[in-house]
């Protein structure tokens, strides 16, 4: 019944990846060093970045930090 199933591949960029390619070397270093920081929550970088202007969801953050972003799948 089902043989002819096909789904659709569907490709999400990741939001963080794609933040951090409008980034300068300097700031990509910076983001990349609290991203890397386990001890800075989500949550906490989300509003961090909130307040230089940055609108990224902690959801965003913690995907990208899991590896469950389209990142990993590179």
């Amino acid at each position: 019944m089902l043989e002819s199933l096909k789904i659709p591949k569907r490709k999400f960029p990741c939001a963080v990846r794609t933040f951090w390619e409008t980034l300068d070397a300097d700031d990509q270093e910076i983001l990349m060093s609290n991203l890397c920081d386990f001890s800075i929550g989500h949550k906490t970088l989300e509003k961090a970045l909130s307040g230089v202007g940055v609108t990224l969801s902690d959801t965003a953050i913690a995907r990208h930090r899991s590896g469950l972003c389209s990142c990993s799948k590179i």
